[in-house]
């Protein structure tokens, strides 16, 4: 079950577990978690750790102050998952490749995935050859929304690239629009894009690599 369905001082809880066991090498105990989230009961501390397992967020063996398991690995960085094309399609990404740390006091990063951008086709949304984009998985997507939008071909996995959405119920099209006042848009009959195209996900970040002189 998704941490975003725990209540808020469940998710605080769960940050606080993770965070400890990354720092102590172990589980922290009622008392430390209380102390922590200034709960002063342990009943209380013990009542959202066991909503906590419910959820299957973590487990607990009984009668141990230490007991408290994690029920999936904690993700290190946002998943590198391969390339996204600002220009033409390129081979739709499979496996992660690497990953990237960015800090999860910047975005939600649950479930979220990196790709690299090639190309310059967004380069007036800042978006430039050599960026990472942090995409939130999602089939659906409103107007204006830069997303991955993946052609799916006969006989092959498909192909991905990186544009602004817009559907234009006027012309009953889509309309995948770069950012880049010497490229044209990517027109697309309605029909067409219902049978061969779909929404994998849209940008929610970008980050870019600085390396410093020497």
């Amino acid at each position: 079950m998704s941490l975003e369905q725990a209540s808020e001082i469940q998710r605080r809880m769960y940050d606080f577990i993770v965070n400890y066991m990354k720092s102590e090498g172990m589980p922290p105990t009622n008392r430390e978690i209380g102390r922590e989230l200034n709960i002063a009961s342990t009943g209380h501390v013990d009542y959202h750790l066991t909503m906590l397992e419910k959820k299957g967020l973590i487990s607990r063996q009984a009668k141990k102050s230490r007991g408290i398991k994690l029920t999936k690995q904690v993700q290190e960085g946002i998943p590198v998952m391969g390339i996204i094309a600002a220009g033409e399609p390129l081979d739709i990404f499979s496996d992660a490749s690497s990953s990237i740390n960015i800090g999860s006091d910047m975005i939600e990063t649950e479930n979220t995935y990196a790709l690299v951008v090639r190309g310059r086709s967004m380069i007036e949304d800042h978006i430039c050859d050599g960026d990472y984009v942090v995409i939130k998985p999602q089939s659906t997507c409103q107007n204006g929304d830069i997303v991955v939008a993946v052609h799916m071909q006969e006989g092959a996995s498909g192909s991905s690239t990186l544009k602004r959405f817009f559907q234009e119920k006027e012309h009953n099209r889509v309309r995948l629009q770069p950012a880049n006042s010497e490229l044209d848009p990517i027109m697309i009959p309605k029909s067409v894009w219902d049978r061969e195209w779909q929404i994998q996900g849209k940008v929610v970040a970008i980050f870019r690599q600085c390396i410093a002189a020497a």
